[in-house]
């Protein structure tokens, strides 16, 4: 088995592999959402409705990060199917992926911020840190671009 054949075996299985788990992460994302509609249920049966409403809201907002994760996995991995070929290109793909993630976190934060104001001032500390850590990873990520284009330019101009 020569070196192409190894590769291209190793591409078809990784290719499978990406596939697969983005079927899973959506169907993930899914019952997230049937959850969340279930939570919602809930509220017509009695239940706290605003700590029911955050409930379903946190599980909505994790299952937006999935499906996007998902859909960022298929577009870059299995609909592209190869490899990176300029700098900007690869910013604009890292910049996507945390954007998904800052937007995620941010709000989770909110949410749990709503939630703490509820159940007292001494829950607030995990979502000011959760901003916090998606503060800090957006001006990262804003470092990042300026750094990597500084570069990436020179490079894509040969």
């Amino acid at each position: 088995m020569g070196a192409r054949n190894v590769q291209e075996f190793y591409s078809k299985i990784s290719l499978v592999y990406f596939i697969a788990a983005t079927t899973v992460l959506m169907a993930l994302a899914f019952f997230l959402l049937g959850t969340a509609l279930r939570e919602m249920w809930q509220i017509t049966k009695g239940a706290d409705a605003a700590s029911t409403a955050l409930s379903s809201i946190s599980l909505l907002i994790i299952g937006f990060a999935v499906i996007e994760t998902a859909k960022f996995i298929a577009e870059e991995e299995v609909l592209r199917s190869r490899e990176l070929r300029s700098t900007r290109e690869s910013r604009r793909s890292i910049t996507k992926f945390i954007t998904i993630i800052v937007i995620a976190a941010s709000l989770e934060a909110l949410v749990m911020v709503f939630q703490a104001t509820r159940e007292g001032i001494e829950f607030a500390i995990y979502p000011a840190a959760l901003f916090l850590a998606a503060t800090i990873s957006l001006v990262s990520l804003g470092v990042y671009q300026w750094l990597s284009s500084r570069i990436g330019d020179h490079h894509d101009q040969d």
